[in-house]
């Protein structure tokens, strides 16, 4: 679905309520078709809207922490390789720089 498709859809409605809003994510909770409807519109929304790209984005890594977690719980090898690239990162990370700039001068 793209945002011209989103916005075909809904050119007519009027801005909903916020009783007919709190029944639509009530129903989006509870329906997988609805939930997989709503993913399809946050990805489309978020290529045009830096609102919903970052809602996007906060969704993206809350989804992949919770599929390493999930992966790592049932697999030791996998949760040891991801310590092991974890420390690596941390590694490669420069520190953070302390005291005064070398180029800095004494006056």
């Amino acid at each position: 679905m793209k945002p011209e498709d989103i916005r075909r859809l809904y050119r007519g409605e009027q801005a909903a309520s916020d009783a007919e809003a709190a029944r639509t994510r009530a129903e989006t909770l509870r329906d997988p078709d609805a939930a997989r409807a709503l993913i399809k519109t946050l990805y489309s929304l978020a290529l045009e809207d830096r609102s919903f790209a970052q809602l996007l984005r906060m969704f993206l890594e809350a989804s992949m922490m919770r599929l390493i977690e999930e992966h790592a719980e049932q697999d030791d090898a996998f949760a040891l390789d991801s310590a092991g690239l974890i420390f690596k990162l941390m590694d490669l990370m420069a520190p953070p720089p302390r005291g005064k700039p070398k180029s800095a001068r004494s006056a």
